[in-house]
């Protein structure tokens, strides 16, 4: 399922934020609204309870002075004291009345109905028999129990209120602990909505890096193609741009690199056609001066020559061009021809050669593998230092065969370490000699090594010196390895 993409990378955030904010959003106004509603309760029961128990101490009082004007009108006599006993007997009414509609509990229900029945018996006695009647004397004698049945219902409403506020306290733990698991149900769904987004918003910045990586590595041939919101879409294909750019300068200096190289190669033949002429005496013979300036051409031009042929099969490596010629190629054979041609290099700087040749064959291009062990001992023996070491193995790993190239020159350093492989790039350690390369040879060796399926890497060699390892996918036959040192180096 393609879900619709953000028109910006702001509005991804919004969205993003918004996932995340809601939820919490919805606990906050749940809460809001739990806390008013449980205020709104907690407010009405404690106006109830205190409410009541007003009432509660209203009943008690109004009992007390019916009891004092019952009292005072069984002594005197007096028809007015029935006005007043009327008149608290009516407000006793209205007050019991109202405490009714309250919410009590059944005890205190049955006392209130109790105390109402024997508050009426008492008045009924009182404004019907005479004062010195013996049942007004039986009335007035049950005030105290009237009285004790006011002060329960007092005791009463204040366990009512002791009750509201146990179950307010109840209801705020359990609030309490609802928006505690509120939050723990919310928290994993909060983190989920981070990690999406996080995928999401980091998913097309990945991308832009990876494509930058690309370019930045000499690799043009994949689009940039960047997912996520429309501006990032841009910014992707901008960069698809700038590598179709890119591409297309790389070809315009590959094609310079090929025209110049070609070009250079006419004058050389005969410059050097020249001076092999001169060298041979056949336009007369030549003083000694002269002789020393002749093989002075002559081993320049042939530098200049490997230069040219360096650049050529970095065109062609780069370019893609290199038709491969596959063959059965024999390692062993094909390194022990290259020392050969570098034997005079090899004897100048009085290098001890260490070679272990396992007879190897690989399937692949001769002329190309020759061209890489080529350009890995030049560049080997070109840093050594006089009376150095050379080691070079051949050895079957796996369905690899592995050549390993060892020298005692500077070394690599670890920052140059994957450089090292791109185009004339030349990295600090100097060469031990007055040759300056022109820092393709490496770059070749990869290329080529890349078209046969191989890899080639920078291996530690501590405590000095560098270390080339070489993989190439093999058919290979196993016979007695063979060693080589400097002092058979004539086998070659």
């Amino acid at each position: 399922m393609i879900f619709p993409q953000p028109k910006s990378f702001r509005k991804l955030l919004f969205i993003g934020f918004s996932f995340a904010v809601i939820p919490l959003s919805g606990a906050v106004v749940y809460a809001a609204i739990f806390m008013d509603r449980l205020a709104n309760q907690s407010q009405q029961a404690v106006y109830q309870a205190a409410k009541a128990t007003q009432t509660s101490r209203m009943l008690l009082e109004l009992v007390t002075r019916l009891e004092r004007i019952g009292r005072q009108y069984q002594v005197l006599g007096d028809a007015s004291l029935l006005r007043g006993l009327t008149e608290n007997h009516e407000l006793f009414k209205k007050t019991a009345k109202s405490l009714s509609s309250f919410p009590l509990d059944a005890s205190m229900s049955n006392q209130l109905t109790s105390l109402i029945k024997n508050e009426q018996s008492i008045y009924n006695t009182l404004t019907k028999q005479a004062y010195d009647s013996r049942r007004t004397d039986n009335a007035v004698s049950k005030f105290s129990t009237l009285s004790d049945l006011a002060r329960k219902v007092l005791d009463g409403s204040n366990r009512v209120i002791d009750k509201e506020v146990q179950v307010l306290h109840d209801v705020a733990t359990t609030a309490q602990n609802q928006f505690v698991w509120v939050g723990i149900a919310l928290l994993p769904t909060i983190i989920l909505v981070v990690i999406v987004f996080s995928i999401i918003l980091t998913r097309p910045i990945r991308q832009i890096d990876q494509a930058i990586r690309t370019l930045g590595s000499g690799e043009f041939t994949a689009p940039v193609i960047v997912s996520g919101p429309e501006d990032l879409q841009y910014l992707g294909q901008r960069l698809d741009w700038l590598r179709m750019r890119l591409a297309e300068v790389e070809e315009e200096k590959a094609k310079f690199v090929r025209h110049v190289s070609h070009e250079l190669k006419t004058p050389l033949t005969a410059i050097r056609e020249g001076a092999d002429l001169l060298d041979d005496g056949v336009v007369g013979n030549l003083n000694k001066q002269q002789k020393q300036v002749v093989e002075i051409l002559v081993t320049n031009t042939s530098k200049l020559q490997h230069l040219i042929e360096d650049l050529l099969n970095f065109s062609i490596a780069y370019t893609k061009q290199a038709k491969i010629n596959y063959d059965q190629v024999p390692l062993d054979k094909l390194i022990t021809g290259v020392l050969t041609d570098q034997k005079l290099a090899i004897m100048s700087k009085k290098l001890q050669l260490k070679a272990r040749l396992e007879p190897i064959a690989v399937t692949g291009d001769k002329e190309m593998l020759r061209v890489v062990i080529d350009n890995l001992l030049s560049n080997a023996i070109k840093y050594s230092p006089q009376n150095g070491r050379l080691v070079i193995a051949i050895k079957q790993t796996g369905l690899d065969a592995a050549i390993d190239i060892i020298d005692d020159g500077p070394g690599i350093k670890d920052s140059e370490k994957e450089r090292v492989f791109e185009a004339f790039f030349q990295g600090e350690a100097k060469a031990m000699g007055h040759i300056k390369g022109t820092g393709v040879g490496l770059s070749i060796a990869k290329e080529f090594v890349g078209a046969h399926g191989g890899k080639i890497a920078v291996t530690d060699n501590h405590p000095s010196g560098a270390h080339i390892t070489l993989r190439l996918p093999m058919q290979s036959f196993r016979e007695e390895a063979h060693i080589v040192d400097e002092d058979r180096l004539q086998v070659f």
